[in-house]
């Protein structure tokens, strides 16, 4: 698909709406309300009135200047963010966790991110893998930020982002290939055959970087070399149209992801194997639908970890992780039904997790003379029912309530002496569980043809991933603890919001908000590590409150220019923590302000401009508030022309000017940089 094609918003069409966010960019039409894709639990224009959305298609994503998904997505929406300030291209998995509205990021994050309604969440520790989600294989990405448990319960915390895959409506082939700077270049196959009722798809990629060095230039030393990744998608689809209403989907994925983490000896690598079964009943004569879904998740990760002498000439095998495996399994059955001016869905979803972490520690000279092992399993299951009640056609309010209940259970943790098997610690954590009852209620008002105004109130809980429980680890000299005692984080928050439809060619809106968040899970600074760096240990931190604002605008300036822009304030402070050094700090990880803008223009047919630039404040690199990470601006730009309808070219350019951006500084000054300047080059052709 060309360009120029791409402009005409793509519709996934179950014949419901979502009012969110603008329309693409195009001389014929206004900036006005889109139709979009309605999924498993996912929001329509009725159920996501009162909150908000912010709604990126196929078209966005496919004119968008980055290569990856996690990248777009941070130019286009000013709260999303990973833990830190790192592309997913290269940053080690376990800092890809993500926020919204950066509350509280941390390396699990507080986001549910589902792929066509199951779970992309990593089960032993809550991060998502970006480079198992190409940006040629999504057809649209929603994004709700707030609006507590919902429909979905743990995780969704600070929000949900529902990711749809691209429908397999009609045989077709897609082939794209990228080439840049770095030693970088991508190549993707999607393929798909419709014969009769049954559809097929595969989608396969291959991304590799030789990436960048992550200090900065005037403190490397010999041990030190490029954070890159070379990764691997194998994406199979398969459905069934039994009949009129009536149909089965099949799915099978299988990835592996292959990091270096800037030294000698610091490498990470994962693999995951997922297969999932969707089965939909319709029932026209009562309006209603039933949804049975199921899937299995496995996944193993590997990764090292080293200390470095002040002259950066000698690295120390600090930690390998050399086996962390962890399986998922889980499901729900959802039935939605029209009542009148009500629309009633009620279900029920449970998802169970094992996993551990196997490591060796303890660096002789010669080898690692201790062993650890710990982990455990997780089981939720909860149910939920949400109504939809269109009082007018200027007024909606959504009311949902959620009951669920949680256990961890078989958690331990063993150390032995590898060279007898002689057992220093072996601990059995004490099984535990809970009940969690959490509801949201919102309403959305149309006072007038241009003007409409909502609120919401919400509560939401997680309970600590596996890793935080029971898995320690390390960043250089830095050292931090797991908690087998953590106890779930819950959050009160709420939102008020005006939506301005100015002239047919304007839009602006504006939400305030404001969260409090008890026993949030931080990185608490304890004492002093090894090697002269910090010791801190995963601690609930009483209560958090997180006051802040976001504003959206957009403007058809003149046919051919389309400008957008978003603003983001938060200021997440500790109230209220065992430590009353940490009362009134900020969150670490955490920038107050930060500003995204984009323009479009089309100089000509078959020719597209846009260009995308992102100021993010400084941010604190620890809780004490003492390494402060300075503010960057960064500029993304591309150039796509159409050769045919079927062939299309970009020039892309990331980070335009080569800003230098600091995404980590250790207790002893150390700097660590994100991506600099990358220019690719894109070729699609689509039959």
């Amino acid at each position: 698909m060309t360009w120029t094609a791409l402009r005409k918003p793509t519709l996934i069409c179950v014949g419901l709406s979502l009012i969110a966010g603008f329309p693409p960019a195009r001389a014929d039409e206004t900036v006005l309300d889109r139709v979009v894709v309605a999924a498993d639990r996912l929001p329509n224009a009725e159920s996501a009135a009162p909150f908000t959305v912010h709604l990126i298609d196929d078209a966005e994503l496919n004119r968008a200047p980055q290569l990856r998904l996690d990248d777009i997505l941070r130019m286009q929406v000013p709260g999303f963010s990973l833990f830190r300030r790192n592309s997913s291209r290269t940053a080690n998995p376990t800092t890809q966790g993500v926020t919204l509205r950066n509350f509280a990021p941390s390396g699990a994050g507080r986001t549910l991110v589902l792929l066509d309604g199951i779970p992309l969440n990593d089960p032993f520790a809550g991060y998502v893998l970006w480079s198992q989600v190409p940006p040629a294989a999504v057809e649209s990405v929603l994004v709700n930020p707030g609006g507590g448990a919902g429909l979905f319960g743990n995780v969704a915390l600070a929000g949900t982002i529902f990711l749809v895959s691209k429908p397999m409506d009609a045989t077709s082939v897609f082939v794209e290939g990228t080439i840049g700077n770095a030693d970088t270049y991508e190549a993707s196959l999607d393929a798909t055959v419709v014969q009769g009722p049954f559809a097929a798809a595969i989608f396969t990629e291959r991304f590799s970087t030789g990436g960048y060095p992550v200090l900065a230039a005037d403190q490397r030393g010999p041990v030190d070399n490029n954070a890159s990744a070379d990764s691997n998608l194998f994406d199979l689809r398969g459905e069934w149209q039994i009949g009129t209403n009536t149909s089965l989907a099949l799915r099978g994925r299988w990835f592996d992801d292959d990091r270096g983490n800037g030294t000698i000896f610091t490498r990470n690598e994962t693999t995951g194997e997922d297969i999932s079964a969707v089965f939909m009943q319709k029932f026209p004569t009562q309006q209603a639908e039933l949804q049975l879904s199921a899937y299995g998740q496995h996944r193993k990760f590997e990764s090292t970890f080293s200390s470095v002498n002040a002259a950066r000439d000698v690295e120390t095998p600090a930690q390998d992780q050399f086996n962390v495996p962890a399986d998922a399994a889980g499901g729900s059955a959802v039935w939605s039904m029209a009542v009148g001016e009500h629309l009633i869905v009620l279900g029920g979803d449970s998802r169970w997790v094992e996993g551990e972490t196997n490591e060796n520690f303890l660096w002789n000279g010669v080898a690692f003379s201790r062993l650890r092992q710990a982990g455990g399993d997780q089981i939720f299951a909860g149910i939920f029912a949400q109504d939809t009640w269109s009082v007018s056609s200027n007024t909606t309010i959504v009311g949902g309530l959620r009951v669920d209940h949680w256990a961890l259970f078989d958690g331990f943790r063993k150390e032995t002496v590898r060279a007898t098997g002689a057992v220093l610690t072996d601990s059995q954590f004490a099984d535990r569980d809970g009940n969690e009852i959490n509801g949201r209620v919102g309403a959305r008002v149309k006072a007038t043809d241009a003007l409409a105004l909502r609120g919401a109130i919400y509560t939401g809980f997680r309970v600590p991933t596996l890793n935080e429980l029971y898995r320690p680890f390390r960043v250089g000299n830095d050292v931090t603890e797991a908690n087998p005692a953590l106890n779930p984080e819950h959050l009160l928050g709420g939102e008020l919001a005006v939506e301005w439809q100015a002239t047919q060619m304007f839009r602006i809106s504006g939400t305030g908000f404001l969260n409090r968040l008890e026993d949030a899970i931080s990185n608490v600074t304890t004492g002093v590590g090894p090697g002269g760096g910090v010791s801190r240990q995963r601690q609930n931190v009483d209560l958090v409150i997180a006051p802040g604002f976001e504003a959206t605008a957009e403007w058809q300036l003149i046919p051919s220019v389309k400008l957008k822009g978003g603003y983001l304030f938060t200021h997440p402070t500790i109230d209220q923590a065992a430590d009353p050094t940490l009362q009134g700090k900020l969150l670490a990880q955490t920038p107050e302000n930060v500003f995204t803008g984009g323009i479009e223009w089309t100089p000509a047919a078959k020719w597209l401009v846009s260009a995308q630039v992102r100021y993010t404040d400084q941010q604190f690199e620890d809780d004490q508030n003492s390494r402060v990470l300075a503010p960057f601006t960064t500029v993304d730009v591309a150039v796509m022309y159409d050769f045919s309808p079927h062939v299309s070219a970009a020039l892309r350019v990331e980070n335009l000017f080569d800003t230098e951006i600091e995404t980590g500084k250790s207790v002893d000054g150390l700097v660590s940089i994100g991506a600099p300047r990358l220019i690719s080059l894109q070729v699609q052709w689509q039959l």
